[in-house]
């Protein structure tokens, strides 16, 4: 029982681990979310993609953007407009 306790928890650790990466991601979902970053990173969003496209962005984000750009907030924000229709 120890050795089946043990693979589980490594197969439960690789898949949170391919998740965090965006690998648990659809890849076409992945890639549109990385375009919306690539858009963002004059610090605006110029073009409009579809809402799962700026959810993926926000989960695919580095911690580094993350943590000390406004790109989270200003991806929200698109994304809320976007649904809105404005």
């Amino acid at each position: 029982m120890g050795r089946q306790l043990v693979g589980t928890i490594g197969v439960a650790v690789t898949a949170a681990v391919l998740v965090g990466c965006g690998l648990g991601q659809p890849a076409k979902e992945v890639a549109c979310g990385k375009a919306v970053l690539s858009d963002w990173a004059d610090g605006r969003i110029d073009q409009e993609y579809p809402a799962p496209c700026y959810e993926a962005a926000i989960e695919v984000m580095p911690e580094d953007i993350r943590a000390y750009t406004s790109a989270r907030d200003d991806i929200s924000r698109a994304l809320y407009s976007h649904r809105d229709g404005r």
